[in-house]
């Protein structure tokens, strides 16, 4: 990610560092742009996720992390004979795809949201009925992994107003029985939840927009699942795990199987 982050600071160069990374690393100006297009664009849809510009920040996991992914998944049989649903995500979005043993053809990002499932079963068990709050949505994936799975009563995405356009024109696709809310930061209520998700976005936000979502969210939930990155520039002062920990009741550090970088963790709390 480091490297990513290196990539939009060249093509940028002509602003400042405020102006070009405004609330997270994946605001820079260029990924939202990409974010709208695939949103209004059909054309453009049915390629986003092959487009350059947003493999920077999403759909670049690589075949060989696929692999790891998929040897995790492999311990619960429940969730690897779920595979031809989970491989519905794939549908849309012309995403890149490799032939893997006993499952066939799969982009390896959706194999990557299938091991963040897996955690979340061994961690949580049941998320049937559960109201949930994602920060940081993508495209939507995780969320319509963990809907092809569980029923919650409720699934909140939270992301810059681009991604989110993007998230509901790729979920629309799919029949899903959870209540679904669309939110950007400021749009956002303070409110309980029984469990938030970040997969690395959370981490990723400089600290005083990571202070308003301790405080609307994650403060406010009873489980939570947060994948670690400590990548970010010094100008973003961000929270560090330590920090966390202190902040977030009851909160421990679990390792980040695989691991993706060397300081990455997975933060959690209200297990069982």
């Amino acid at each position: 990610m480091k490297k990513i982050f290196k990539k939009f600071l060249r093509k940028t160069s002509d602003l400042s560092l405020s102006s070009k990374i405004s609330t997270s690393l994946s605001d820079n100006q260029i990924y939202p742009q990409v974010c709208l297009d695939a949103a209004n664009d059909y054309r453009f849809f049915n390629q986003f996720r092959q487009n350059p510009i947003y493999n920077e920040i999403l759909e670049h996991v690589t075949e060989k992390e696929g692999a790891a992914y998929l040897e995790l998944i492999a311990h619960d049989p429940v969730l690897l004979g779920e595979m031809e649903n989970f491989r519905q995500n794939d549908l849309h979005g012309n995403p890149r795809v490799y032939q893997y043993p006993n499952v066939g053809a799969v982009s390896p990002s959706t194999l990557r949201y299938v091991k963040v499932l897996s955690d979340l079963k061994n961690l949580f068990r049941n998320l049937d009925g559960l109201s949930i709050c994602e920060i940081g949505v993508g495209y939507g994936g995780q969320c319509r992994i963990i809907n092809a799975q569980y029923v919650p009563a409720a699934y909140r995405l939270v992301d810059i107003k681009p991604a989110l356009l993007l998230a509901q024109r790729f979920l629309d696709n799919y029949p899903i029985k959870s209540t679904f809310s669309y939110m950007t930061m400021n749009e956002l209520e303070k409110n309980n939840y029984d469990l938030v998700i970040s997969n690395y976005a959370f981490t990723e936000l400089p600290r005083h927009i990571q202070e308003i979502y301790l405080q609307k969210v994650i403060l406010n939930s009873r489980r939570g699942y947060i994948i670690y990155n400590d990548i970010n520039p010094a100008e973003f002062k961000s929270y560090k795990k330590e920090e966390l920990l202190k902040v977030i009741p009851g909160s421990r550090i679990i390792g980040e199987v695989p691991l993706t970088h060397p300081n990455n963790c997975v933060i959690v709390w209200g297990t069982n």
